[in-house]
Formats: structure tokens, sequence, C-alpha cells
């Protein structure tokens, strides 16, 4: 048999570590129900027209894995899929407020924290006043991470006033797009780097220097926002990223939050507010979590142009600077019920199926093995509790509970047994 592998970029979790990553996704869909988030379920295979969306995704379509077939590709994330199901659903209510936790597949090298398969966690809204419903994103996906116990820091700009800032500067509107491509490689490559890409399009060094001081400025946010409102730049143009600053706080996240000219986002279609969540410990460069306005992308896929606004949790990320792989908990079960001899297994089965019927998740003995072996068994899969059951027990309708971390072993009822499991 030739060596088995896996493809690149994807990889098998173990029992622990699967257990662990359903544990944290349960948590951030909790978070999402609380804010009234709706869920929906899109396919995994999208048209290869609607993934390349008429060009409107630039640069992303180079990493779709196309089928040979059919004309079909998986999705590379989930706001495309949503997109086109707003565009097919017109009966839908607005605002639509909608999440979706599930994975998706890019084309590209693998490195750390970057999979070609991974689990996104995301916040739509389409529909709604801007800066209410950019907040509320922003608030959904802060609150998932307060949650999950991870810090943040929630670092925040805005596409269109970052136009505004560069037409200001001098740069010409076909050129945005190039340096804001550039600026959001500075986490990346440094700045340095950035200033030689700058000078590589030809700017000026007066607006490359006016770019470089803007992208590393510091201060509070009121201090960088009171630095472009002296660009003269429109009130209008301004409303969205002040409010979205203004409401914020109402939302009490634990996380800080900065107002940083550095973040753009890569994707073509982003419009106005766009935010990246990082690691406040510092020890990751890369985003978390990440999102934006994408006024047009809905637009490209039917007659009517709506407004909306996501948030998306690097769910793979977080699992690695957790070290998941690392959990020593193996299976949702709290209670591993034991047969001593062959005879005692019917009534065994009836005790797993008692404590199944009262909420606590029971396995039992499937293989024909001593005692010893079946509390080796136990403690390999990290049980809490043992319930042993021979000629005696079975004989007085009751259970030996072994507590698998203490060691003590107890002869009870199955009743206070129950008390015994749900007091821990």
């Amino acid at each position: 048999m030739t060596e088995l592998a896996l493809p690149r970029g994807m990889k098998d979790l173990l029992p622990n570590a699967a257990l662990f990553r359903n544990e944290l996704i349960a948590k951030v869909e909790k978070v999402f129900q609380t804010f009234g988030f709706l869920t929906i379920d899109t396919p995994m295979l999208e048209s290869i027209d609607i993934l390349k969306a008429k060009g409107g995704i630039g640069e992303e379509s180079k990493l779709i894995f196309e089928t040979t077939e059919d004309n079909l590709g998986l999705r590379y994330d989930l706001t495309v899929s949503l997109s086109r199901y707003i565009a097919m659903h017109q009966e839908l209510p607005m605002p639509f407020k909608r999440y979706a936790i599930g994975k998706a597949w890019r084309r590209e090298e693998p490195q750390h924290l970057r999979h070609r398969e991974f689990t996104q966690a995301d916040v739509d809204i389409v529909g709604g006043d801007a800066a209410q419903t950019t907040v509320e994103v922003i608030a959904a996906a802060g609150r998932a991470f307060d949650e999950i116990g991870i810090g943040y820091i929630v670092r925040i700009n805005s596409r269109s006033v970052m136009n505004a800032v560069l037409d200001k500067f001098g740069v010409e509107p076909k050129m945005h797009t190039d340096v804001m491509r550039i600026v959001d490689k500075l986490d990346k490559v440094g700045r340095d780097k950035i200033l030689e890409m700058l000078g590589e399009l030809g700017l000026q060094r007066d607006i490359i220097s006016r770019i470089d001081n803007l992208i590393n400025m510091q201060g509070s946010n009121s201090e960088k926002f009171a630095y472009i409102a002296t660009l003269s730049i429109e009130e209008g143009t301004l409303a969205e990223l002040k409010g979205v600053l203004e409401l914020l706080p109402a939302y009490q996240l634990k996380g800080s939050v900065m107002l940083d000219f550095s973040i753009v986002r890569g994707l073509d279609y982003y419009t106005g507010v766009v935010f990246e969540f990082s690691d406040a410990s510092g020890k990751e460069r890369a985003s978390i979590g990440a999102g934006g306005r994408y006024d047009g992308l809905i637009g490209l896929y039917g007659s009517r142009s709506l407004p909306a606004v996501g948030a998306s949790i690097g769910i793979n990320r977080i699992l690695d600077i957790l070290g998941f792989e690392k959990s020593e908990k193996m299976t949702y079960a709290k209670l591993f019920v034991i047969n001593v001899k062959k005879e005692n297994y019917q009534y065994a089965v009836k005790v797993a199926n008692w404590f199944r019927l009262k909420g606590v998740p029971t396995d039992i003995n499937l293989s024909q093995r001593n005692i010893s072996n079946q509390l080796s068994y136990a403690n390999s899969l990290k049980f809490g509790f043992a319930a042993i059951i021979g000629d005696a027990e079975q004989s007085q309708n009751k259970i030996k509970l072994r507590d698998l971390v203490s060691g003590e072993e107890n002869e009870m009822s199955i009743e206070e047994a129950l008390f015994a499991i749900e007091k821990r």
C-alpha cells in the first residue's frame, strides 16, 4: 500500500481536538443567537459565475477550487453565498440578520495559521442603518471572543474615508485600490517595504510621506479622527465611521477599540467601515476575525442593490492560538457503565439508558473484556465516573459508582449516583 497522505493545507482532528472545536463553535453560535441573528444554510459548492461575481472579488478569484465539470467551485468564504441567497429570496424582511458557521476552501499556500480548508463563523446584516448595523456585527463578534475567553483589539477604519483622504493627498482615484492593497500588507512586510512599494507606484515623495504618517499615526481615537476632520472631508463621508466609534462603547465589550488607518482589508468589494480583530497578547500578528461593509456586492447578483455588513471569525486560527490539540477531554460522556460479567450486561444497558434519559451523557462497555481493561479504557478517554455492575449490584437494583478522578468508590442507588454526578 502506498503511503497515505492528506491534501495540503488540510488536517484530520483526533477526538480531543474535534470536541474542543465543537464546544468552541457552540459558544460562538450561542452568542450569535442571543443577538437575534437568524440561521440559514447554503451549499458548499456554488456556480463559478457566482463565485467570480463578474470580477467583483478581484484577486480572490485565483484562489477558487474549481471542479472539472459542471462549472462549479468550492466556496472561498460565506459572504458570496449570502449575497446570492439574498438576491434569490427577495421576500425576506429587511434588515435581515443572519449567522452561518461552516467550512470554506482557498487554493493558497499553507502556512502558520493559514489553511486551505478552514471554518468561518459569520454574522451579517443586510439593510438597515449603516452605523447601527456595523456596530451590531462588530459587537456580536466581540462578544463571541469574550465568551471564548481570548483577548482582542478591534482595529477600525473606513474605505470611503480612506478614498477621500487619498484624494486630499493628491493620489489619483484610479490608484486608490493599488495604494490600499499595499497598505494592507503593513503587518506582513513592515514599514520600509511599504514605502518602497508605494514608491514603485510612482507616487511623489510628499504623498508617500503623508500616507506613511497616516497609517502609522499614534494617539487616541479622538485625536486620530480630529486629524482627518481637518482635511475638509465631507461630513457624510465621515458620518458612518464617527457613528461606529460613538456607538461601540454602549456594548461594553472587553476588547479595546482602535482607529487604525492601516486597516483597509484586501477584498475589492468592501465599501465603508472595515475592521480586524487581533490577538491582544501580541503573540500572533495574523487577524483572528475581520469584516466590513460591502454595499455593492449583492447588486452584482440581481436587479436590486442592498447595503450590507458582515463580520467573520477565523475558527481555525483561534483554535491554533489556544493550542486545542493539547486538550485532554476526549468524550462528551460523563459516565462509563461497566459490567463485571456477561450476565450483568442487560441490566447495565438499562442503567446506561436511564442515565441518558436523565440527560447524563453515558457510554457503555461494548467488548468482551474484564473489569480491569474496562476501567483502563474509561481512564484513557477521561471519563469522570464509572458505574460498575456485578451480581450484587444487579440483585439490589444499585450500582457501584467510582469517581475516576479521586478514586473514591461507593455502592448506591442510581438516583443517588445521578445526584453525585450532577453535583460535580
